[in-house]
């Protein structure tokens, strides 16, 4: 299971991802358990992560699922 806490639009903690698919400072792609966390924004960068986590900030302007 994945769960994802957004912090007003400025911080977002991942927990249960399982890879980085692509990253840029305005999309990150993350493959989770069964679909694609797509996160949208500008400045974007990780400020933390491990084998089961991330944190990401910056300016969080849509957070969507993608089935793949």
């Amino acid at each position: 299971m994945t769960q994802i806490i957004l912090y007003d639009n400025k911080t977002i903690h991942i927990d249960g991802y399982k890879s980085i698919i692509n990253f840029k400072s305005d999309e990150l792609s993350v493959k989770c358990k069964e679909r694609t966390l797509v996160i949208k924004g500008s400045g974007l960068q990780i400020d933390s992560f491990s084998e089961v986590c991330m944190v990401i900030s910056g300016k969080i302007n849509d957070v969507s699922w993608v089935n793949q």
